[in-house]
């Protein structure tokens, strides 16, 4: 079995058992008691009532200060911009690239893995330039692009372990599952660019653009001379990358970190509610 074969069969069961624990999540949440129903309501009824109450506000007049709220206050934390610019910007440097990654990489699993299976080769959403610059992991936007923004996560992972650890500022109380957040988000980030330097090593000759991705071009240069098997290599750190980020997607959801997920949407909802009062 071919290891993109073999990669997909478990990413998929994996997602499927995501799935579960966010049912378990919710199912959790869903015990406490909700404003509008009786104290005998039923999960379930609650489910539905704020599924109704969502809908509700995503269709009325106030989706446009939810939207503001979402981007100023959610997303860019203005308030957080007041305290301390530093703390923003270790908030905005890994969450904002994490996401912005996530989606550059949502949108080319769509158009490298999707698209050409269901679509004829010559159909436009395979041919347009977009997909045809997504299917080519060497070209030089895409490739500068992920090495950017992944250095730019990494430069906020020192902050933060700097903040944490070193400074120790403190209003900060770090439990042992913060560490742990940490040493996964950071292991994400660095196992990337090795997966990167050894796939380049792997794929020699380098493609003429490889050098637009700037970190694993320099671990190139740098590892080159140990003339190891560097598929064997490139093909441990393609699991280890992907145990490393499977393990943050499980633990999440008990952890913390979870609030950086949450929030966006608790400030979103509360800026319905006073735009209704």
């Amino acid at each position: 079995m071919e290891r993109l074969e073999l990669f997909w069969i478990i990413h998929l069961i994996l997602l499927m058992l995501f799935g579960f624990e966010l049912i378990l999540v919710m199912s959790i949440w869903l015990r406490g008691r909700m404003p509008g129903l009786p104290l005998t309501a039923s999960p379930w009824q609650k489910f539905r009532a704020g599924l109704k109450y969502l809908l509700s506000l995503i269709f009325s007049r106030r989706i446009g200060p939810m939207i503001r709220a979402l981007l100023n206050d959610g997303l860019m934390h203005r308030e957080i911009l007041k305290v301390s610019p530093y703390r923003w910007f270790a908030h905005i440097a890994v969450f904002g690239s994490f996401v912005f990654l996530g989606l550059l990489s949502t949108v080319t699993g769509v158009a490298v893995e999707i698209f050409p299976n269901l679509l004829p080769a010559d159909h436009s959403l395979n041919t347009n330039a977009i997909s045809v610059m997504l299917n080519d992991v060497d070209h030089p936007l895409i490739a500068f692009v992920n090495d950017f923004f992944g250095l730019i996560i990494l430069l906020g992972m020192i902050l933060i372990i700097y903040r944490r650890y070193v400074r120790k500022d403190q209003q900060l109380r770090t439990m042992p599952a913060d560490g742990i957040i940490i040493a996964l988000l950071t292991g994400i980030v660095l196992s990337g660019f090795l997966l990167e330097g050894f796939r380049l090593l792997a794929e020699q000759p380098l493609e003429p653009t490889a050098a637009w991705g700037f970190i694993g071009y320099t671990l190139v240069r740098l590892l080159r001379p140990l003339n190891a098997h560097w598929t064997t290599w490139y093909n441990g750190v393609f699991w280890g990358h992907f145990v490393i980020c499977n393990a943050l997607l499980f633990y999440t959801p008990f952890s913390r970190f979870a609030h950086i997920i949450m929030s966006p949407l608790i400030v979103t909802l509360n800026a319905a509610e006073e735009t209704s009062a």
